[in-house]
């Protein structure tokens, strides 16, 4: 059986969300300990950035057909960046329900900025690479 790039993206999209579920829902003792800050800013708000910018990219590998325009692609990469926005909203409930974890705004607000962030860079590289052809 071949595996095609799909697969390997659906894949990994998986163990993103699968990492990224272990992060959010784990108890705080679970986590290995980080410095308060790195040039200024609390270096749990990068942590909440980095977990979900490639959230987008991801996803859209996943699930954006290769055979779409950019229009499309591009629609989708906005679907896509909502869902994350949703699905950050969603971890920040859960975590407040949990009671070992807590909602806080700016770790929320630190998700949606990296979702941001990696819907940007995939319309950029959809741009660029439709470009290309």
């Amino acid at each position: 059986m071949k595996i095609s790039r799909h697969h390997i993206y659906i894949s990994l999209f998986c163990l993103y969300m699968l990492a990224v579920g272990y992060l959010c829902f784990s108890r705080p003792d679970e986590i290995p300990s980080i410095p308060l800050d790195w040039f200024g800013i609390p270096t749990d708000k990068i942590a909440h950035f980095v977990m979900f910018a490639p959230f987008p990219i991801l996803a859209s590998l996943a699930f954006i057909p290769e055979k779409y325009g950019k229009f499309r692609k591009v629609l989708g990469i906005i679907a896509i960046a909502a869902l994350g926005a949703a699905t950050a909203a969603a971890t920040e409930q859960i975590q407040e329900v949990l009671g070992y974890r807590c909602y806080e705004t700016k770790d929320m607000m630190a998700d949606l900025i990296g979702i941001a962030a990696g819907a940007v860079a995939m319309m950029a590289y959809v741009a660029l690479k439709t470009e290309q052809k």
